[in-house]
């Protein structure tokens, strides 16, 4: 009889130790905080489209908001989108690396020279402002907003316009004193008002 007790609470131990093993194996899994993402197949060029063989579904461990990526099932999505700048193999597709094919047709190049140019990366959304008015009654007007970045340079930025823009980014470029202001991404559309006064750079502020 106390022979079987001891087989009893040995076998008891073996099925709790055996129990825990699992939940700890199951916690430390990084497999169950990773999200099916995809992925670049390969190094794609801007305007490459976005077709099956061009991507590929990767487990990821991701921070990000699943809105900002492409996840399994959205693959017909992406069939009909472009890579709006060059991607490399294995980079995560967010929603800013993408545009609709029919945007591609239509994109140029500009280089437009910026004060104190800002770290950007590549698929960064940029607003332009102008710095303008005299030394003693300065403003601030938006030019353009969510402009997307191509690169930087010590100078200024490469931004993708559409043929219409451009000569308008080409005069900016050589006739006024451009600001840019870098969006995180993910964020929402530029609001930024005109300023030509201490008191509604102060009101502009306080609205943060």
């Amino acid at each position: 009889m106390i022979q079987r007790k001891r087989w009893l609470v040995a076998f008891a131990a073996l099925g709790i130790g055996g129990a825990v093993s699992a939940t700890l194996l199951f916690l430390a899994n990084p497999a169950r905080d990773s999200v099916d993402a995809y992925v670049a197949a390969r190094d794609l060029p801007a305007g490459a489209s976005l077709g099956a063989d061009a991507v590929a579904i990767e487990p990821m461990l991701l921070a990000l908001h699943p809105s900002l990526f492409f996840g399994r099932g959205d693959a017909t999505m992406l069939a009909g989108m472009r890579a709006s700048h060059d991607l490399m193999s294995g980079q995560l597709i967010q929603r800013s690396d993408v545009m609709d094919s029919s945007s591609a047709v239509d994109l140029r190049l500009v280089f437009v020279p910026v004060q104190d140019v800002p770290a950007a990366d590549p698929g960064s959304k940029v607003d332009l402002l102008v710095v303008g008015g005299t030394p003693d009654h300065p403003t601030v007007i938006p030019f353009a907003l969510g402009v997307e970045v191509r690169s930087t340079s010590p100078n200024g930025l490469i931004l993708i316009v559409t043929s219409s823009q451009a000569s308008a980014f080409v005069y900016a470029a050589n006739a006024m004193r451009l600001v840019a202001v870098i969006a995180e991404p993910g964020a929402a559309a530029g609001a930024e008002g005109p300023v030509s006064s201490a008191s509604e750079a102060m009101a502009a502020a306080a609205q943060g």
